[in-house]
């Protein structure tokens, strides 16, 4: 799903859904369930290896029978905090902050996620466990769900980040990536929700905020922000996701970047692995929607091979009015 940054105020901009890799839920608006009811109905309980690990995630646990969304760990938050800015420096991005007051508008929107089973951006007041909070977070934030399932293996946040990362199933916006990417974005709050009902049922939501009205204003060093770049590791880069650039014309002002500063209408796009001939690239679109900075040109090349530098070229953008190429390189590490 997607909603152009246009139809709401900054701080409730565009955001696309999730869609992990295994066990997957994903969709927007519908019904739900009464309050207290649900895919994920009580505590984490059982013994197995999910809920085992789920409980070391949490200072107090969540319990969606009385819609209590739990209490990540320290080590949970700064470990998510962290991997957000390795993967923001792997871009040449600069790190973000952790919005500590964010916390529990994400945290009740993984449970609104969660106890009804569904994803939405927009939920409605007949969800169980619905809250205003959980409404801010559902609109501001990235939105994951895994299960319910009785086999969801436990994903560690670090995953479900990458998830969000690559985008596949997102194709058409990858708005996770992009607002993961946002060279304007100066903070980040994560929230998640892990149950295992007594039923064995298991589901997870996640969710990270990531759009504020407060954002936007640089300066910022980037030219550009491309996918993948530099050393870039394979966990980043599973299953051959679509690559994109995205041009840095004013580095004042996120929204001065669209259509009238970055125009893609004539960009050619070649990757050629370092020593070899130009791999096959198709899917070339680009798009001025303002998932983060609203300019991007996605791309596939096939063929990508590990340990190999991979020289790209995205020729004839218009920035500015003036016709300009850039180059750059990628090669995926362990």
């Amino acid at each position: 799903m997607s909603m152009p940054f246009t139809l709401f105020p900054a701080a409730r901009a565009a955001l696309a859904l999730s869609l992990p890799l295994w066990l997957v839920l994903a969709g927007c608006g519908g019904g739900g369930a009464a309050a207290g009811t649900g895919s994920g109905d009580g505590a984490i309980d059982g013994s197995s290896d999910f809920a085992t690990a789920a409980r070391t995630l949490y200072t107090a646990l969540p319990d969606t029978s009385i819609c209590r969304a739990g209490t990540l760990t320290a080590a949970e938050r700064s470990g998510v905090l962290a991997t957000v800015n390795t993967i923001r420096a792997a871009h040449g991005l600069a790190a973000v902050s952790l919005d500590t007051a964010g916390e529990n508008e994400v945290m009740q929107a993984a449970l609104m996620s969660v106890v009804n089973g569904q994803l939405s951006h927009t939920p409605p007041t007949t969800w169980g466990c619905y809250s205003a909070a959980g409404r801010t977070g559902a609109e501001t934030g990235n939105l994951y769900l895994g299960g319910p399932s009785a086999f969801l293996t436990l994903a560690p946040s670090a995953s479900i980040l990458t998830s969000w990362l690559a985008d596949v199933g997102s194709e058409a916006t990858l708005g996770h990536r992009r607002w993961m990417l946002d060279p304007f974005l100066k903070q980040i709050a994560f929230g998640r929700v892990d149950v295992q009902a007594a039923s064995g049922v298991r589901t997870t939501g996640a969710v990270l905020k990531v759009i504020y009205g407060t954002d936007g204003v640089g300066p910022v060093t980037s030219d550009y922000v491309a996918y993948p770049v530099g050393d870039y590791k394979k966990a980043y880069f599973q299953g051959n996701p679509i690559q994109s650039f995205t041009a840095i014309a004013d580095k004042a002002s996120r929204t001065a970047n669209g259509l009238s500063k970055v125009d893609y209408g004539v960009a050619t796009v070649s990757v050629v692995p370092r020593g070899g001939t130009a791999l096959s690239v198709s899917e070339v679109s680009p798009d001025y929607v303002g998932y983060g900075v609203p300019n991007l040109l996605r791309f596939r090349a096939a063929g990508i091979t590990a340990g190999v530098v991979h020289d790209v070229t995205v020729a004839n953008v218009r920035v500015n009015g003036v016709l300009r190429s850039y180059s750059y390189s990628f090669r995926l590490v362990d």
